[in-house]
């Protein structure tokens, strides 16, 4: 490509520079019928003549030159990119074939593993939303990342196939049934022509977008489980808050009262005066306090719970369904490389 890319320059400099001097070329030849008109001196007709004969030969070497560079970038086209072209398919449906089998086996292992969860055995109470972040993060460069891989891809043999597009005439071909689909090989182009054409189509079939819409699906799904376990966090420092408060308050008033012994936040029998109501104010704040509590310590288990149930398959049921998208979608590709043409007459 770039030997062609440096050819083409060169090419693109003969044409400008013949260009110029074809109007250079009229202009005298202009001139030189306006001196013969009004009868000039014949030295000034003798020197435009000679001019224009100048620029004639230099236009016809120009030409000449064109000519020898277009055949050596038809060489290049024909004879060298086309091999190159060749070897990369071939290489590339080898790598295809190769993705496809590791893509079997993940979805395979992914379906016979019996569980998959995003917290620890011992608990949410030890599980990071961080490490739950970290995991959407990866997600999201995952999709990212196979997005731009295809899309370079498709844009690079989009590219070649388009400059390959130049080369041939542009009329549309019209028959009983319509306007006939582009085709190198019905207009007599060489191999390399048709191979890009192939390679170029069979990109543009390819369905990428479920594999990502999979991907993105999931990432979804693991930021509402950070969005849980962050929440969970927020109420579990609420939930200790209270009981240190609880534990601070009970024990100010066991020592007050004379009260001896150990004691429990969760479990504390609060002093009571002998007509069985609290002996002050503060011994009513206090009950209430542990009703807080204890309806605190209810709202963190209903949300460890739910939590439990959102990640016991998470990783299952989200990477599931993205290695069936790649397989299918490597499956897809796979078959659209197989079916280029890389040998004249093939197919």
């Amino acid at each position: 490509m770039d030997r062609l890319y440096v050819w083409e320059k060169r090419l693109h400099k003969e044409i400008m520079e013949e260009e110029r001097l074809r109007i250079t070329y009229d202009k005298e030849w202009k001139r030189l019928k306006e001196l013969d008109a009004t009868g000039a001196e014949p030295y000034k007709i003798d020197t435009t003549r000679a001019s224009i004969r100048t620029l004639l030969t230099r236009i016809n070497i120009s030409i000449r030159s064109a000519k020898v560079i277009s055949r050596r970038i038809h060489i290049l086209r024909d004879d060298e990119l086309h091999p190159h072209l060749v070897t990369l398919i071939q290489g590339l449906v080898r790598m295809w074939k190769f993705i496809l089998e590791c893509h079997r086996k993940q979805f395979h292992t992914i379906l016979e593993t019996k569980s998959h969860i995003l917290i620890p055995k011992n608990g949410p109470e030890r599980s990071s939303p961080k490490v739950t972040l970290e995991l959407e993060m990866e997600l999201l460069n995952w999709c990212s990342c196979f997005r731009n891989w295809i899309l370079s891809q498709k844009a690079y043999i989009e590219t070649l196939n388009g400059w390959l597009v130049k080369w041939l005439p542009q009329e549309k071909e019209e028959t009983p049934d319509g306007i006939a689909p582009f085709s190198p090989g019905r207009l007599g182009a060489p191999a390399v022509f048709i191979t890009a054409n192939d390679w170029c189509q069979a990109m543009k079939r390819i369905p990428e977008g479920s594999v990502i819409d999979t991907m993105e699906a999931f990432a979804v799904n693991v930021h509402v489980l950070w969005e849980r376990q962050d929440e969970e966090q927020q109420q579990k420092l609420k939930a200790d808050y209270l009981s240190r408060d609880f534990a601070k308050r009970l024990k100010s008033l066991q020592k007050e009262h004379g009260l001896q012994g150990q004691f429990e936040a969760d479990k504390t029998v609060l002093p009571i005066a002998d007509n069985g109501r609290a002996v002050d104010n503060r011994m009513v704040a206090l009950d209430t306090l542990h009703k807080r509590l204890d309806e605190q310590r209810a709202r963190h288990e209903e949300t460890v719970k739910q939590i439990r149930q959102a990640s016991a398959a998470d990783l299952k049921s989200g990477l599931a369904p993205i290695f069936e998208a790649l397989e299918s979608f490597t499956q897809e590709t796979l078959r659209g490389y197989e079916n280029v043409r890389i040998t004249v007459g093939s197919g």
